[in-house]
């Protein structure tokens, strides 16, 4: 009635959460709860009905597990095999996800919350399912930016700690007070080269694909964090005449961008798809003189 609910997983590394705001992360579930059920994080405001709800901790935390428990998580302690006080958690987290994102029918959006970065490979991963995917980030250190580049979504954490004292709005007969949608950010300017010339259009595709596929730490470039990457280019769209820079396809327009860009590996499929991945520019000795 009131609206589709997103059908959602949500993961969350409670080591580095609660790292990164206060114990009143463990006395508000419910509230933060609300908070991300609400959509709130969310400039669409979208819903979502969690599928899946699972926390990973070192096992110092276990006194926890009662009150997430009795919030309808499933909680794992991660117990490093070698090392003593130690976690395994990111590494559970990954596998976790993996699974959950190939076996949970109908899932269209992870959640990670986390702002470790060591997790922008798993986030692309994930969004080569065709999955959304949301991470944290703490907006004084660079992980805010980071995963607003690879991730579809991110929940900030100021916002997040706001959210421990999180008051549902309350319903009038007509529904919830409509929330004005945010004024459209402006088309960043044209980028121009050293000698005054402007770069085209497929030059800052190229250079947006390279940073992109460095951040995912020589791993294959999923086609959704492609099109995050490129979604500031002007001119970019993947439908109509002029789709993919005008060049009609992703694998097409892949191949004309690996080909200008030497940092650049191109890995061709029998299906016909391509993918791209960062090579680190090789110096030979012939080069350094």
């Amino acid at each position: 009635m009131f609206g589709r609910r997103k059908k959602c997983a949500l993961l969350i590394d409670f080591d580095n959460v609660l790292g990164m705001t206060s114990g009143e992360f463990t006395t508000s579930i419910a509230k933060w709860m609300e908070w991300l059920e609400d959509g709130a994080f969310d400039e669409k405001r979208q819903k979502r009905k969690f599928l899946i709800k699972r926390v990973y901790w070192n096992p110092l935390y276990d006194r926890y597990r009662e009150p997430f428990e009795a919030a309808g998580f499933e909680a794992f302690a991660c117990a490093a095999i070698a090392k003593s006080k130690k976690s395994s958690a990111d590494m559970v987290i990954t596998l976790d996800a993996v699974d959950i994102a190939a076996g949970t029918k109908g899932l269209e959006e992870i959640i990670l919350l986390t702002s470790d970065t060591d997790f922008v490979p798993v986030v692309n991963r994930l969004q080569e399912r065709e999955l959304e995917v949301v991470a944290m980030g703490h907006e004084q250190n660079p992980t805010a930016a980071v995963y607003r580049e690879y991730a579809d979504n991110v929940v900030l954490r100021n916002a997040f700690m706001d959210a421990f004292k999180y008051e549902r709005p309350k319903r009038k007969w007509f529904g919830l007070v409509r929330v004005k949608p945010p004024a459209p950010k402006p088309a960043p300017a044209p980028m121009q080269k050293p000698g005054g010339e402007k770069v085209t259009p497929i030059e800052l595709a190229a250079e947006r694909i390279v940073h992109a596929a460095q951040g995912v730490g020589g791993a294959m470039l999923s086609r959704k964090a492609a099109i995050l990457a490129l979604r500031d280019v002007p001119g970019f769209n993947t439908g109509g005449a002029n789709a993919w820079l005008g060049h009609g396809s992703y694998a097409k327009m892949l191949v004309v961008i690996a080909k200008k860009r030497a940092d650049l590996r191109l890995y061709s499929y029998r299906n016909g798809g391509v993918a791209v991945a960062y090579r680190s520019p090789v110096t030979t000795p012939e080069l350094r003189r």
